[in-house]
């Protein structure tokens, strides 16, 4: 499961981002050796057809043991539509996101984290 959640976010496009102290943790996968947080850098509305938001994604990996952290230095771009059908894509391949709530995975994460933030 590690080695998907690295294969996924390493072929997303890198692109500059904002700083990672005020990155949002929208999805935790734990492991027994590990903890792996991607974290919301940066979102934005997009010019892009199809898209409401242009966001980048950090990824950080934490050992169980030693309690070391390891940052990807790399900034990782993926498209996100609120609307049905809702859907993240990353690198030009669409996912799809159930509204319902059915799937948990670092997408529909993602997608949450964009598209049902509270208004006050």
């Amino acid at each position: 499961m590690r080695e998907l959640v690295f294969a996924l976010v390493g072929m997303m496009l890198a692109a500059p981002g904002a700083a990672a102290e005020e990155a949002l943790v929208f999805h935790t996968a734990q492991f027994q050796d590990a903890t792996v947080s991607l974290r919301l850098v940066s979102n934005r509305t997009t010019g892009q057809p199809g898209f409401d938001y242009d966001v980048i994604i950090s990824l950080s990996q934490t050992n169980a043991l030693s309690g070391k952290v390891y940052n990807d230095p790399g900034k990782h771009r993926a498209l996100v539509k609120c609307g049905d059908p809702a859907k993240v894509s990353v690198r030009g391949v669409d996912y799809m996101v159930p509204i319902s709530g059915a799937g948990r995975d670092w997408k529909a994460d993602l997608w949450r984290a964009v598209c049902e933030t509270p208004v006050s």
